[in-house]
């Protein structure tokens, strides 16, 4: 068992980390689940890094790059709140995005040349930063079915100076009957949890934590893959993703897909961050800490 913490979370969950990880990394991810310092990318279609720091110097804000992610820097002395009413945030110069979220477009590396769907995209997080890895070339498709998520979407786009993205207000369960084989990249990062996300000092963090609320979700996750399934180009590939380390809506979701499609197999994926593999999807687990949220992320290729 864990030794006693000095603050409280569900036992349920305390028991369940510790069966799934062993009582080690159980304990990394009880004590990773705190408050951090505030992340950010640069948004490269309105600033540059260098402007960015140029600002945050004169400002004296404190500042370090976070290794291995392009664009991305921690800001060790100000508050999101502070961030969010900047010149910089309000400008749409920078985007305020924790690391693991940067981590999904990374590995799917959508290209100019290429049909690219965000299938969940509200807020906009990753749309955006999708954006700004291509160019006002991108042939992106942003999905959001609900109206004020769709809206927050859309004004995120409009801030970051990516109108260029093409959304839709639809249901992307709907997508692979309507849209078969359209897409040769999709993003999805799937409605989860939410459990990499929880702050042990924030009680309203995980207070809807229960067996019933994750119950839920990997019905709709499958319903969401297996529409990204029919809606992916032969030869295309798909991201799947969550900020979950619930296994049930993680690897073996993606275990499921692979059974379930003869023609989709998992591909190896490079983090920099150290993460859980699981071997027989290639995929990765990370553990919250001090600097990230937990995360979980597969890259899956249909074959041509």
């Amino acid at each position: 068992m864990l030794p006693p913490m000095s603050f409280s979370l569900p036992q349920d969950l305390i028991d369940r980390l510790e069966e799934q990880f062993g009582v080690a990394k159980a304990r990394q991810a009880v004590m990773g689940m705190t408050s951090r310092n505030v992340t950010l990318r640069v948004n490269t279609l309105k600033s540059t890094d260098a402007a960015i720091m140029e600002v945050f110097r004169q400002e004296l804000i404190q500042f370090e790059r976070a290794k291995g992610l392009p664009h991305a820097f921690i800001v060790k002395n100000r508050k999101a709140k502070e961030l969010l009413n900047h010149r910089m945030c309000l400008d749409g110069l920078v985007y305020l995005q924790g690391l693991t979220s940067m981590l999904p477009p990374i590995v799917l590396d959508p290209q100019p040349n290429e049909s690219i769907a965000d299938f969940c995209a509200a807020p906009g997080s990753k749309t955006s930063q999708m954006a700004a890895m291509i160019g006002s070339t991108a042939n992106i498709t942003a999905f959001e079915p609900n109206f004020v998520r769709y809206q927050k979407l859309h004004n995120t786009l409009k801030i970051q100076g990516a109108e260029f993205v093409k959304t839709q207000q639809i249901d992307s369960i709907k997508l692979g009957a309507t849209m078969p084989e359209a897409f040769d990249k999709i993003l999805l990062d799937v409605p989860c949890s939410g459990e990499g996300r929880i702050d042990a000092d924030d009680d309203s963090s995980f207070e809807t934590w229960n067996d019933a609320t994750h119950a839920e979700y990997p019905e709709l996750q499958r319903r969401l893959f297996t529409s990204a399934y029919m809606a992916l180009k032969p030869g295309g590939t798909l991201v799947y993703s969550t900020c979950t380390l619930d296994p049930n809506e993680n690897e073996r979701i993606v275990n499921w897909a692979i059974s379930e499609f003869s023609d989709l197999f998992a591909e190896p994926i490079d983090l920099p961050f150290p993460g859980i593999l699981h071997k027989e999807t290639k995929s990765i687990t990370l553990l919250p800490t001090k600097l990230y949220e937990g995360f979980f992320v597969a890259k899956l290729r249909k074959t041509a």
